[in-house]
C-alpha cells in the first residue's frame, strides 16, 4: 500500500512537471516603411509583439504606433490581444485591439466559438446600410488580421505558398489567397505572392466590383534554414507598405 502511494506521488509529480513546463516568450519588433511613387521609401509605424505560447495555449499582444513624421496626418496609436490555440496553425479564440485614430478612440472584440464567431463587438458601431453585405456563412473560418500577419511569420502557415487566409476585422471581410503559380525563389529568398480580394463590408461605391481582386501582397522568406521570415509588402496602387523586422 505504502509502496504504492509512493509510486503516484512521484507519477504525480513527473506530470506536474512537464504540465507546469516554462512558457516560450518571443518579443519581435517591426518597422513598417511607406512608398510614394518614386519617392524613398520612409518609415511611418512601429510594431511591437510579444508571443507567449504553453502547451498548445498562445497569447500575443501588440502595439501599434505612428512616427511623428506621419501623425499630423493620421495618429494611429493602439494596443491589442488575441488568445487562441495552435491546431495546424495559429487560430484565435478572443481578439481585443483598442486603438485611436485621428484623436477618435475605437474598439474591436471578436470572440470565436469553433469555425464561427459567437460573439462581435465594435465601438463606434459601423452603420450596416452604407456597406457591401456579408453574408453569416462569410464568416465561417475567419481570423483576426492581427492572426494573419503572426501566421505569415512562418513559412509553413502559408502551405508552401498555397494558403487562403479568410480574414474578418469585425467590419471588413476579405481574402487572402496565395497561389503556387506566383512562387519566385530568386537570391536565397522566396517569394509568396497574393492577391486580396475584398468580399463585403466595404462603402458602397468605395470599389465598383467588391468581388474582384484588388491589391496584392507579397511576403519574403530566406530560402534556407527554417525559412525564416524576411519582409512584407503590399500595393494598393498608390502607396507600397514594407513591413522589415528589427533585429
Amino acid at each position: 500500500m505504502l509502496l504504492t502511494r509512493c509510486i503516484f506521488i512521484i507519477f504525480s509529480l513527473i506530470i506536474s512537471t512537464f504540465t507546469l513546463a516554462d512558457p516560450f516568450i518571443e518579443e519581435r519588433n517591426f518597422v513598417v516603411e511607406a512608398k510614394l511613387s518614386i519617392l524613398p521609401k520612409i518609415p511611418v509605424m512601429s510594431i511591437n509583439t510579444v508571443l507567449e505560447i504553453q502547451d498548445n495555449n498562445y497569447e500575443y499582444k501588440f502595439s501599434i504606433r505612428t512616427n511623428n513624421i506621419v501623425d499630423f496626418i493620421n495618429k494611429v496609436n493602439g494596443d491589442g490581444s488575441i488568445i487562441g490555440i495552435i491546431d495546424e496553425f495559429y487560430k484565435p479564440l478572443h481578439y481585443k485591439y483598442t486603438y485611436t485614430r485621428k484623436e477618435k478612440e475605437k474598439f474591436v472584440e471578436i470572440k470565436y466559438n469553433d469555425s464561427s464567431i459567437s460573439e462581435l463587438n465594435l465601438i463606434p458601431e459601423p452603420d450596416k446600410n452604407k456597406l457591401t453585405k456579408i453574408g453569416d456563412n462569410m464568416l465561417i473560418n475567419t481570423i483576426d488580421p492581427s492572426s494573419f500577419f503572426l501566421n505569415i511569420l512562418n513559412y509553413e502557415n502559408i502551405n508552401n505558398c498555397e494558403k487562403t487566409f479568410r480574414v474578418f476585422d469585425g467590419k471588413r471581410r476579405y481574402d487572402v489567397k496565395f497561389t503556387k503559380e506566383d512562387k519566385i525563389i530568386s537570391d536565397n529568398l522566396i517569394y509568396c505572392k497574393a492577391n486580396q480580394i475584398k468580399l463585403g463590408g466595404y462603402k458602397i461605391g468605395e470599389d465598383e466590383d467588391v468581388f474582384a481582386s484588388s491589391d496584392y501582397i507579397k511576403v519574403i522568406y530566406n530560402d534556407y534554414g527554417e525559412k525564416e521570415f524576411y519582409g512584407y509588402e503590399a500595393n494598393n496602387g498608390a502607396i507600397t507598405l514594407f513591413i522589415n523586422e528589427v533585429k
